[in-house]
C-alpha cells in the first residue's frame, strides 16, 4: 500500500553559527500528499524548501510540529524513502547496474536478486542497453535515468525529488519530465517535487503548494485539474495550463520583484 505524507505545523529553527542567532527556515506549515499522488512545492529561494525534504527524509526533525508517513511520525531515516536530486551522484567506478544495486546491498537479497532487480529497473527507464557502461559514457539525461532506476529499485512509498530535471537542457528536460512522469504512474508511488520551474510545476503535479519568503509558510495550494499528468508534454498544450502558471507567479508577486 502507498504511504500518505503530512507536514502538521511545522516550524524549523537552526543556530546561526556566524551571529550565534538563530534563523527560523519554515513556520506554522501544513501540507499534505495523499497516497500515489505528486504535489510540488514552489518558492522563492531561501524559504525552506530543501528544509522540508530533510525533514520528510529523516535527516534531522522539526523544531516544533509533526512529519506523519501514514500517521507514524518520522524520527530517523527510512527506508521506504527514496531521495533523488539534482545531481545523480552516480559512483564512478560502478557500472550504471552496480549503481542501481547500490541501494539494495543493505537489503536481504542475494546478488542474484539484486541484479535481477537492478536490470528490470533499468529496462523500466529505457536503459537495458547501457547496464554495463559508466556514468561518464552516459548523457546528463540519462545519468539521471539512472538515478531514477536506482531511487525506484529499493521500492520506495515516497519518492522526493529535489529540482530533479534543472541542470538539463530544454530538451533534454522535456523528454525526461515526460520518461519520469510515465514512469511514476506505473509505480503509484508518492511524490513530492520540489521546483523553482512554475511551468513544470502545472505540468508535472496533482496540486501545488506555494510557499512565502523566509520563514517559508504556505501562502496558497491548489489542485491542478487537468488531463495528462502521466504526460506534462500533452498537459502543457491544455488550455487552463497557463492560468495555473499566471496564478502562481501572482501567488510569488513575481512582477513586483521584476519592478
Amino acid at each position: 500500500m502507498t504511504s500518505s505524507l503530512e507536514l502538521r505545523d511545522i516550524t524549523k529553527v537552526f543556530p546561526d553559527r556566524k551571529t550565534g542567532r538563530e534563523v527560523t527556515a519554515v513556520t506554522g506549515m501544513s501540507f499534505n500528499v495523499a497516497p500515489g499522488e505528486l504535489v510540488a512545492v514552489v518558492g522563492p529561494s531561501g524559504c525552506g524548501k530543501s528544509t522540508i525534504l530533510n525533514m520528510v527524509s529523516g535527516l534531522y526533525g522539526p523544531s516544533q510540529g509533526e512529519v506523519l508517513i501514514s500517521g507514524e511520525p518520522v524520527r530517523s531515516t527510512r527506508s521506504d524513502v527514496g531521495f533523488m536530486l539534482q545531481k545523480d551522484l552516480l559512483l564512478p567506478w560502478r557500472n550504471i547496474v552496480g549503481n542501481v544495486e547500490f541501494g539494495l546491498e543493505e537489503k536481504r537479497m542475494t546478488r542474484k536478486q539484486r541484479r535481477e532487480r537492478a536490470l528490470a529497473e533499468l529496462a523500466r527507464v529505457r536503459l537495458s542497453e547501457f547496464a554495463f557502461h559508466y556514468p561518464h559514457q552516459l548523457s546528463g539525461g540519462m545519468r539521471q535515468r539512472a538515478a531514477l532506476a536506482r531511487t525506484l529499485a529499493i521500492d520506495p512509498e515516497i519518492v522526493l525529488l529535489d529540482e530533479p530535471f534543472s541542470a538539463l537542457d530544454a530538451q533534454t528536460k522535456v523528454i525526461l519530465q515526460k520518461s519520469f512522469s510515465q514512469t511514476i504512474a506505473e509505480t503509484g508511488v508518492t511524490c513530492l517535487l520540489i521546483t523553482h520551474d512554475l511551468q513544470e510545476a502545472v505540468i508535472m503535479s496533482d496540486r501545488v503548494v506555494v510557499l512565502s519568503g523566509r520563514p517559508g509558510t504556505v501562502i496558497d495550494e491548489f489542485a491542478i485539474d487537468l488531463p495528462h499528468r502521466n504526460d506534462p508534454v500533452a498537459r502543457s498544450m491544455e488550455p487552463g495550463a497557463q492560468t495555473y502558471v499566471k496564478r502562481l507567479f501572482d501567488a510569488l508577486h513575481l512582477e513586483d520583484q521584476a519592478a
